[in-house]
């Protein structure tokens, strides 16, 4: 199986590179990065290092520059015939052999877990990046977080979706699903995904075992703020 490992990056995420780039540097499949910075000073420090970046420019829109990342390394591997993509956050920091527990299970999509902090009931809670259909049936006014029950000990299982940070993705979806998402809508293309993954036929799979670090308590700037800016 080719597989390509890919994220975007930058440089308000450099204070997690090391670690990121610790991750990536062993692995045996091919890695492609799309930097989004500002200034050049990240772009160069991670030519540097040897690995394959494409510069992209700077959005003033943060979904829009994400998406738009996105959507430049799905056609990497449709252009040059991967048959899996590993898309990552760069400071979501997978197990070393995430590859090998997530292509296993022979399905088309299927994401690691990992945690961060979430608005529930008025304040900020550590909750998993993972949602399922609340009711067992697709109902996308009915989803919520996984339960512990469902994430300790470890399983496969079906979700409705997963945070971008870790998520393994087939050929036969990228060819016919594209990210996306609506300004209409207070989501990123992580949901959009899942709405378009089940909307094809396809299924959505989240492996509980393969447990990712998700190095967001040091980060340098405030997503919320940035989502009062309109920068979201």
């Amino acid at each position: 199986m080719k597989v390509l490992i890919a994220a975007p990056v930058t440089e308000w995420y450099d204070y997690c590179w090391k670690e990121f780039s610790d991750f990536l540097k062993p692995q045996k499949h091919d890695v492609f990065l799309v930097d989004n910075s500002k200034d050049e000073w990240f772009y160069e420090k991670v030519k540097s290092e040897g690995f394959d970046i494409l510069r992209n420019g700077h959005m003033h829109r943060i979904r829009d520059m994400v998406t738009r990342d996105h959507n430049v390394i799905r056609q990497k591997v449709l252009d040059e015939s991967y048959d899996y993509l590993l898309i990552l956050d760069q400071d979501v920091i997978p197990p070393n052999d995430v590859v090998e527990q997530l292509i296993k299970h022979e399905k088309d999509v299927c994401a690691g877990l990992y945690f961060g902090s979430h608005p529930v009931l008025g304040e900020l809670r550590v909750m998993p990046f993972a949602w399922v259909f609340s009711s067992g049936e697709i109902d996308w006014n009915n989803t919520g977080y996984l339960v512990d029950q469902e994430m300790w000990p470890g399983k496969l299982l079906k979700v409705a979706f997963t945070g971008m940070g870790c998520i393994l993705i087939s050929r036969k979806v990228l060819e016919k699903v594209e990210f996306r998402y609506s300004k209409e809508m207070d989501a990123w293309d992580d949901r959009w995904l899942g709405f378009d993954v089940w909307d094809k036929g396809f299924e959505f799979w989240c492996d509980t075992k393969v447990k990712c670090k998700h190095m967001y308590k040091n980060r340098v700037f405030d997503y919320h703020e940035l989502k009062r800016q309109g920068r979201n």
